[in-house]
């Protein structure tokens, strides 16, 4: 049986987003890895150390949501969390063990972007990402009002 069909934008994309989710959790598991574990170690290798905070909205999350999703890659040794300059905040930095599994899963990561990028027509990803990251940023300037 088909997915259904709907004109509601928020259960078309739900429904997409667990198809490829599913995708990626294929894939990434083969390294341990879950799409989030990936997308945390991915965005501290580009951008360096970061608080929890910056993490969360850099990954539009919620700060307790990423608190939570960090811990276990942290017992894992793929992340340090430390006390920042002011004690109250926490930074997260990528281990060397972390970067090492970042490594092992990037191929895994690639297979699938490239599948996915073929579904959507090879080119038209990018136009695609530019669209959601649009929708993205117009969404979370919806909820500051």
């Amino acid at each position: 049986m088909e997915p259904a069909t709907t004109e509601c934008v928020c259960t078309t994309l739900r429904m997409t987003t667990r198809w490829i989710d599913r995708l990626y959790s294929q894939a990434l598991g083969e390294a341990g890895l879950r799409p989030t574990n990936y997308a945390f170690l991915a965005r501290l290798a580009a951008d360096g150390p970061l608080t929890v905070s910056q993490l969360a909205d850099r990954l539009a999350m919620e700060r307790t949501t990423c608190t939570r999703e960090l811990k276990p890659l942290a017992q894992a040794g793929l992340l340090a969390i430390e006390a920042g300059e002011d004690r109250r905040r926490r930074v997260v930095r990528l281990t060397p063990e972390g970067e090492a599994k970042l490594a092992e899963a990037r191929p895994l990561w690639e297979a699938v972007q490239e599948r996915v990028a073929t579904a959507f027509g090879g080119g038209s990803v990018d136009d695609l990402l530019g669209m959601l990251r649009g929708l993205l940023l117009d969404t979370q300037q919806l909820t500051a009002r």
